[in-house]
């Protein structure tokens, strides 16, 4: 009989310490899962800036994974003025977004990082304007709770007036260039756009050449020939359209 007995108390004791044993399993991956989440607290600030433009959080958080930058709501203002040290910004134009400055090389990094991730969750990431010397100086980075890159570029109401190309038009240009290079959007402001190249051309000079059709610039203040334009294509896999 006691024989019985201990062997009841001595299952009873098995049982116990592998539910015992399972709850501790649970309870680590739980607090795991929750230290990760937890992982990159937002500061008053970035509260503030999610609570009045109603942005999900995550977005900074997942931001916070690579740069440390001071984010901001999102502005932008084609027509600068600088005076005693101080940027004024006349009639900016103010998107549902943050936007914080990095180096070229970071801003590219950060734009290829976190591009898909943030569409997931309905949101842009894109490069606006240099804000210093170039090669030398920052650029500031928005990121914007939209996903569709024409309703961006109309917003930022982007175009290359100078060549008589309003917004309109150049929505029109895009979008033919889109269908044959599947395009996609990484850079934004009102005189200037960039995107990735996903269906790569057969001919990277013709492409060079309808890029300086649309925007001389391309070639006489940046990359010199149409030979030099087409090299630099086909290096980066990227586009852009900026005019001076």
């Amino acid at each position: 009989m006691n024989s019985r007995f201990t062997g009841v108390k001595t299952d009873s004791g098995c049982r116990q310490a592998v539910s015992r044993f399972i709850l501790y399993i649970m309870l680590f991956f739980s607090c795991s899962g929750q230290t990760e989440s937890n992982g990159y607290p937002l500061t008053k600030q970035e509260e503030a800036i999610t609570d009045s433009l109603h942005l999900d959080p995550p977005v900074i958080q997942e931001l916070r994974k690579y740069s440390q930058a001071p984010v901001a709501p999102f502005h932008y203002s084609r027509s600068k003025m600088y005076a005693n040290n101080k940027v004024t910004e006349p009639d900016p134009i103010r998107l549902p977004g943050i936007i914080f400055n990095e180096t070229e090389d970071n801003a590219y990094e950060l734009i290829y990082k976190l591009k898909d991730g943030l569409k997931s969750k309905g949101y842009s990431i894109f490069k606006v304007e240099l804000t210093g010397e170039a090669g030398k100086g920052e650029h500031s980075v928005g990121i914007v709770k939209e996903t569709d890159p024409y309703r961006i570029l109309k917003q930022m109401g982007t175009d290359g007036i100078n060549y008589d190309i309003t917004n309109d038009s150049l929505l029109t240009i895009i979008k033919d260039l889109d269908k044959k290079y599947q395009l996609e959007l990484i850079g934004a402001s009102g005189d200037y756009c960039e995107f990735i190249i996903h269906q790569p051309p057969a001919d990277w000079n013709l492409l060079a050449k309808e890029v300086y059709t649309v925007c001389p610039d391309a070639v006489e203040q940046g990359a010199g020939s149409l030979e030099e334009l087409a090299k630099e294509l086909r290096n980066t896999r990227r586009l852009y359209f900026w005019w001076d």
